[in-house]
């Protein structure tokens, strides 16, 4: 029996931001669109603006929650219609990730990823985007060693093994047409690292001292889409952990603050071109204990601003546009955090009582809060367990958080009190959840 949505206080369908964000996206369109031919019936006039043989162009995003329930179906769910499609079945599913676009599921006994088309995609164009549709599909699998973390990020999509140090460089407009494309297949340090795209460019955790960093990564190298190093091309980042892309470029985590990579693209010649890779260092404020460190970033997909969570004082900030590190003190641990980066600066929290908190970027003050969403046993014992697949996720005007114990995932209008938008039943448990269409 497919999921089935029910609803609190708002209406079941097209949400209100996405109706202002089409009439905007219309706009653009007409900017950008050749004055003989529209985007959306012109290959050619579509070709610079992330067209796709078969997908169409839409006035409005087509967002979509993706989950994956305890017996592995993939499902998505049409965020504008609450109409939901069931993809495929995956097997011991480990753990999901998205680029905006595909959907990666790894499965870490069996040491593949799965990547799945979710059908809907955003391309940005900074001041109007595009919005495109196709129907959703199973790109294929890509094979290695234990758990498969993938990012992905422009023209590549990297998928790296950490249990072997295997990696794996896409093509992803290759994926688009349906087709996995290895442009390179090589090794990289095992164990906790990265492996991001940047540009043309790959950026790979190295370890020059070994020994020197608790989890042994304490550089960065860049990689050419064909994986070899390229010489000089290094900085220093002790202890890496976590990584995201923002509109500004990658950031990583490191002991001292956040190593900001950013990309220059000119011309190879032959019709080519080739990103330089600068690196700049945001140093944390003065008296940050190790144990406030930021070890993971979340955001609005293709914001500047970011945010991790500080140990159990509350919640960092980093803007990368402005090279500038913000310390949110909260009265509550929070376990998961994300920038929405809109103009009322929200910051949507996941408290270790189960509530979700909207915090002012300003002062860190709570603006409000749900009800516990999940269970308000986070803090105790076991908690990793049962946080295992908990996503809380943010676009530009609604928060998700899925639930697996009740089968459900919360829509939260953030702007609004904390308002429960909308509830939507999951069949068979929402053990992961990841938004496309952004």
């Amino acid at each position: 029996m497919p999921p089935s949505s029910s609803l609190t206080t708002a209406p079941l369908t097209t949400r209100t931001v996405a109706s202002v964000l089409g009439a905007v996206a219309l706009l653009g369109i007409t900017a950008c669109a050749d004055p003989a031919a529209s985007p959306a019936s012109s290959p050619t006039a579509s070709a610079a603006h992330g067209y796709v043989a078969g997908a169409a162009e839409m006035p409005e995003p087509q967002l979509h929650l993706a989950t994956v329930d305890a017996t592995g179906r993939l499902d998505l769910l049409d965020l504008l219609d609450g109409a939901s499609t069931s993809v495929t079945t995956l097997d011991r599913v480990s753990g999901v990730s998205t680029d905006g676009r595909f959907v990666f599921a790894a499965a870490a006994e069996q040491g593949t990823v799965t990547i799945v088309d979710s059908g809907a995609w955003t391309v940005d164009h900074e001041d109007h985007q595009h919005y495109y549709r196709a129907d959703p599909a199973v790109v294929g699998t890509v094979s290695g060693s234990g758990a498969g973390i993938t990012s992905g990020g422009g023209t590549l999509t990297t998928v790296r093994f950490a249990d072997s140090g295997t990696a794996v460089i896409l093509d992803t407009g290759d994926l688009g047409d349906g087709t996995i494309t290895e442009l390179a297949r090589i090794d990289v340090e095992p164990g906790p690292g990265t492996l991001v795209p940047v540009g043309d460019r790959v950026i790979a955790g190295r370890t020059d001292a070994p020994g020197s960093a608790t989890n042994g990564i304490d550089a960065v190298q860049v990689l050419t889409s064909s994986g070899a190093p390229i010489a000089g091309a290094t900085a220093d980042c002790a202890e890496l952990s976590g990584t995201i892309s923002t509109a500004v470029g990658v950031v990583f985590g490191c002991s001292d603050g956040a190593l900001l990579a950013t990309a220059n693209t000119a011309s190879a010649g032959a019709g080519t071109a080739e990103s330089t890779i600068t690196f700049e260092r945001i140093p944390y404020p003065a008296g940050v204990n190790d144990a406030d460190r930021a070890l993971e970033f979340a955001n609005r997909a293709g914001r500047p601003t970011v945010a991790a969570v500080a140990g159990d004082t509350g919640a960092w900030l980093l803007d990368t546009r402005e090279r500038r590190w913000s310390r949110l003190v909260t009265d509550t641990p929070l376990l998961q955090v994300a920038a929405v980066d809109d103009s009322a600066e929200h910051v949507v929290a996941l408290a270790d009582d189960g509530r979700v908190l909207v915090l002012e970027a300003a002062t860190g003050s709570t603006l409000a809060a749900t009800e516990p969403l999940l269970p308000a046993t986070l803090a105790a014992d076991g908690a990793e367990a049962l946080l295992a697949g908990v996503e809380l996720t943010v676009d530009a005007g609604r928060a998700y958080l899925n639930a697996p114990a009740d089968g459900l995932v919360y829509e939260i209008d953030f702007a609004d009190g904390a308002r429960i938008a909308r509830t939507f039943p999951i069949d068979g448990e929402p053990r992961f959840l990841a938004e496309t269409g952004r």
